[in-house]
């Protein structure tokens, strides 16, 4: 068996164990992989400088529109109030590209949502996993959470 693909099959193994694990332990473990996988990429700073632009801002519209239009120019990013809906026409993941197709990997995709949005706006945020193409939908769609404190 080549190297890629027994990495490939230790991770979806390593994924299935988490899965298992009590009170949503494996769900936090993996929302922290995607917030340090975040932050080593292009968009994560996107959210930094878009803050830093307009520090002091209070209206999370600018802020998202600035956002939007600087570092995620797409309809699928979308706006209603404190709601924001995020789809992915196919999955961005790189370990997915290599094999690693265990549904519990969306959790850490979760995780890196929130880092992004929890950044811009300096808000907690809730993240609901509408739609997940690993769990076998055409799309996956997040649904993201504004919490006002």
């Amino acid at each position: 068996m080549e190297d890629t693909q027994r990495t490939t099959n230790w991770i979806n193994k390593i994924l299935s164990e988490l899965s298992r694990l009590d009170d949503n332990k494996g769900e936090e473990i993996l929302y922290h992989c995607g917030k340090g996988c975040c932050e080593k990429n292009a968009l994560y700073q996107g959210a930094l400088n878009t803050r830093n632009l307009l520090k002091g801002e209070k209206s999370d519209d600018k802020l998202f529109n600035e956002f939007k239009t600087n570092y995620y120019n797409s309809e699928n990013l979308t706006k209603r109030g404190k709601s924001l809906v995020l789809i992915f026409e196919k999955c961005t993941c790189p370990m997915v590209a290599n094999g690693v197709n265990d549904p519990f990997l969306c959790n850490c995709t979760v995780g890196y949502s929130k880092k992004v949005f929890e950044t811009l706006f300096e808000k907690s945020i809730a993240i609901s996993l509408e739609k997940s193409i690993l769990r076998g939908d055409s799309t996956c769609e997040q649904k993201i959470e504004i919490i006002d404190e």
